[in-house]
């Protein structure tokens, strides 16, 4: 098991939004971390305790999750052999003592939705696109560490309706993310990072109500923010199936405290300038109001450096 990789995405300077594509290597489509154990059991109780709200679908996507299970269970026994393993119509995950059906049964129905079944295996959240009436709509996903969002309010919405909560996405980069999806091809995958701090480790944040109550935010100048306040990384790559042609997205989340950065100020120093440069209804909408003037101070401090703490807050 691979350690979890330290992706430091934020960029100094002023604010934009930026799809940030890379080219992926399908060898590393998924990652197992050593947290795999840990993150798998967090699941299990997500997928137990609020099922409805972490696994939602459209009608009549079963055969595109159906075709993302086959890749993803020929992926996983290819890539690690001692895990995962096929016996029959089931995938079995030896190092966690599970099996799931990887078929649908002789009437032609699932026991769980392949789609479910799929985010069973893998640290990994997924969510689907699916071809309708010629374009692309969100078909559901299984997203069991959202980063405050619903997922259920997504289902069957473009691009660009998915996107209409996010300040200022659509008016800088609806055109280029409506052409990248007409462009992806099945040979040529790619992945990307997003970013955010958080006043809380806990992945699961969705915004029904069914969240934790994050603990209480340090004031500025506390020396102890930078454990209180928390890096969250998302992975995604994104990638369309031949068969279906529909397109998953997979999320991974890396999330650390700020005090990781605590011997590396040139970091610490972009992530400040990075934070001090959000505009108001981009921190709003990244829930970092708020947190910025702490977070900004304590990493300052670690940089040396001043950074600007937007409106003192």
């Amino acid at each position: 098991m691979a350690i979890a990789p330290d992706y430091q995405p934020y960029v100094a300077g002023p604010f934009r939004w930026r799809l940030a594509l890379r080219p992926l290597d399908l060898s590393d489509w998924i990652q197992i971390g050593d947290d795999y154990d840990h993150e798998m059991d967090a699941k299990s109780v997500v997928l137990s305790e609020h099922h409805d709200t972490v696994v939602a679908v459209i009608d009549g996507i079963e055969d595109e999750a159906a075709e993302i299970l086959r890749h993803l269970c020929d992926h996983l026994c290819a890539t690690w052999p001692t895990w995962f393993v096929r016996e029959g119509n089931e995938i079995v995950n030896r190092r966690r003592n599970e099996r799931w059906p990887i078929a649908p049964s002789a009437d032609g129905s699932w026991a769980l939705h392949p789609l479910d079944i799929a985010g069973r295996l893998v640290q990994e959240d997924m969510a689907l696109l699916v071809k309708r009436d010629g374009g692309p709509i969100f078909g559901g996903g299984t997203v069991c560490f959202p980063n405050r969002w619903n997922l259920s309010s997504k289902l069957g919405l473009t691009m660009a309706e998915v996107h209409a909560p996010v300040d200022r996405l659509n008016e800088q980069l609806r055109e280029p993310i409506d052409s990248f999806f007409e462009r992806l091809s099945v040979d040529k995958p790619f992945w990307r990072l997003g970013w955010g701090v958080l006043d809380t480790d806990d992945p699961y944040q969705p915004m029904d109500g069914t969240a934790s109550e994050p603990p209480p935010l340090p004031v500025v100048g506390d020396p102890t923010a930078g454990d209180r306040l928390f890096l969250r990384v998302e992975r995604e790559t994104l990638r369309r199936f031949p068969e279906t042609e529909c397109v998953l997205f997979t999320i991974r989340t890396y999330i650390r405290p700020l005090s990781h950065l605590v011997e590396r100020p040139e970091d610490a120093r972009r992530l400040a300038e990075a934070l001090s440069q959000l505009p108001d209804d981009v921190r709003d909408y990244k829930q970092t109001t708020e947190l910025t003037a702490a977070a900004v101070h304590w990493l300052s401090e670690v940089s040396g450096n001043q950074a600007h703490s937007p409106g003192g807050r």
